[in-house]
């Protein structure tokens, strides 16, 4: 680590740079607009072709990891990963992982890793969620840190779609994905600590779903994380003028971006290049086809969003987060 002089003319370290990546990778899919599963690509395997791009029934870890390793960041948080293939995705990125399972909330993760790599079409999210968060070298996982919250615990699923008065479709597909937030300590290579968290809230059909999720998230980090560095990456599925988003920011003294629903918010840490959505190029791989033009393919249907920090060498940094 770089020094600079301090109080009295000793040398400080000087701050970690912490650049930190989210993605919601669509189960390690391709998803181009309007390209997506036909009859043919389902039962035959047949490729789907448009103008410029490919669609394929293949699942990607390979590429979805080296996109990852091509971020360069040293944490990165990933939703919609399907939990079997985590080890192998933070393997090949070169980073460590800590994961929760998010849902389906039956079967094993084995299982539905080798279904869904067989014919990612026909199982699409059944083959199963994850969220995770990968660290990379420089920065490490403070062990015993890893918690995990669930976001709709049934009693807050019945409470509210009674309020509410949801409709069974929406209660239905709220209820049935278990919805979690997970949250490690990471260590800096010069002892700064950070605490992250890593979220995939639900797709709400009314606003009081994302307030109910986003509330008990707010709290959970509140105890958590009561002070110091903190960062909570992922796909919050509503803006940042959204009034629940708002109120979990201002709960947390967390602030980012950008204006999209997959969003990096952080508090202690300075700002050296603020979050920004990444273009889509750098996640297409080019596929030549023996008789035809060469086509891309697009990994996932989000972009990843990108931020830097530095994390500050002072008292607070290294206390902000409780050891767990």
């Amino acid at each position: 680590m770089t020094t600079r002089p301090g109080a009295g003319g000793e040398p400080a370290p000087a701050p970690a740079a912490l650049v930190v990546a989210t993605w919601n990778v669509f189960h390690l899919r391709d998803g181009f607009p309007g390209l997506g599963p036909t009859p043919g690509s389902t039962w035959r395997r047949h490729p789907v072709a448009g103008p410029t791009h490919l669609h394929l029934n293949r699942s990607h870890p390979d590429a979805v990891a080296a996109v990852i390793r091509r971020l360069g960041a040293d944490v990165v948080a990933l939703q919609e990963v399907p939990a079997g293939a985590v080890p192998r995705v933070a393997r090949d990125a070169g980073m460590s992982a800590v994961w929760v399972r998010t849902g389906p909330r039956l079967g094993g993760d084995r299982l539905r890793w080798r279904l869904g790599r067989a014919n990612p079409d026909l199982w699409r999210t059944h083959q199963g969620n994850a969220n995770a968060l990968l660290v990379g070298p420089g920065w490490r996982i403070e062990p015993g840190s890893a918690r995990s919250w669930q976001l709709n615990p049934l009693g807050t699923v019945v409470a509210v779609a009674i309020r509410a008065r949801l409709a069974p479709d929406a209660l239905r597909r709220w209820v049935l994905e278990s919805r979690r937030a997970l949250g490690c300590v990471v260590r800096g290579p010069g002892g700064d600590r950070v605490a992250v968290c890593a979220v995939h809230a639900h797709n709400a059909r009314v606003p009081e779903e994302r307030a109910a999720e986003l509330g008990r998230l707010a709290g959970a980090l509140a105890a958590w994380a009561p002070r110091g560095p903190l960062v909570l990456a992922g796909d919050l599925n509503a803006p940042p003028a959204d009034p629940a988003v708002r109120g979990l920011a201002g709960r947390l003294g967390i602030a980012g971006g950008p204006d999209r629903i997959d969003q990096i918010l952080a508090r202690g840490l300075g700002v050296v290049r603020a979050p920004r959505a990444l273009p889509a190029s750098v996640r297409e791989l080019l596929v030549r086809r023996p008789g035809g033009p060469a086509l891309r393919v697009r990994l996932s249907d989000h972009d990843p969003v990108v931020a830097e920090y530095a994390a500050g060498p002072g008292e607070g940094h290294r206390r902000g987060a409780r050891r767990g």
